[in-house]
């Protein structure tokens, strides 16, 4: 009978000290920290990554003089996207890596836009020229329109095949 008396009693002093014990061991808690970077995104598409022109013959019977010859390609889409912090501002522009030759500067290469924020320019070597300028959002998505011409000069520049590299930089300034 005492045998049976401890077990009992040994039982309610367990039970009672789970019991007391059991809050501080079903309450335990822990901090987690969460913590995002998001980048800054941009993406630039250009609908062709050749432009070209066909020569156009002199008038005849008239002195040679300078003709606009517009791009074979003509118009070249063109799609800015960027995702950025809003106080700062997006811009594309273009740089020549050379003149085509002596004769023929990089500048004979012109082009006028369509589209919010794009300007109209000119290429020049070895010199950023903006192409388009925007600011104030996060979200940036801008389409349009460029088209070349080059300014053809019978008198002045020298007959041949010539091409250049120009460089179109998305960024944020």
């Amino acid at each position: 009978m005492k045998k049976q008396l401890f077990q009992v009693f040994g039982f309610w002093m367990g039970l009672l000290l789970l019991v007391a014990v059991s809050p501080l061991l079903a309450q335990q808690s822990r901090d987690v920290t969460f913590q995002v970077t998001l980048a800054e995104w941009y993406d630039l598409y250009l609908g062709t990554n050749t432009v070209t022109f066909t020569d156009i013959a002199p008038t005849v019977g008239q002195t040679p003089g300078t003709v606009q010859i517009a791009a074979n390609e003509n118009p070249v889409d063109v799609r800015v996207f960027a995702i950025m912090v809003p106080a700062s501002s997006l811009s594309l522009t273009v740089t020549a890596g050379s003149d085509f030759h002596t004769t023929v500067p990089a500048s004979t290469v012109s082009w006028t836009v369509s589209g919010a924020g794009y300007q109209a320019g000119s290429l020049q070597a070895g010199t950023a020229v903006t192409v388009g300028q925007w600011t104030g959002s996060i979200f940036h998505w801008h389409e349009g329109q460029l088209n070349f011409s080059f300014l053809r000069d019978y008198v002045n520049q020298e007959p041949g095949t010539y091409s250049i590299v120009a460089t179109y930089t998305l960024s944020k300034i």
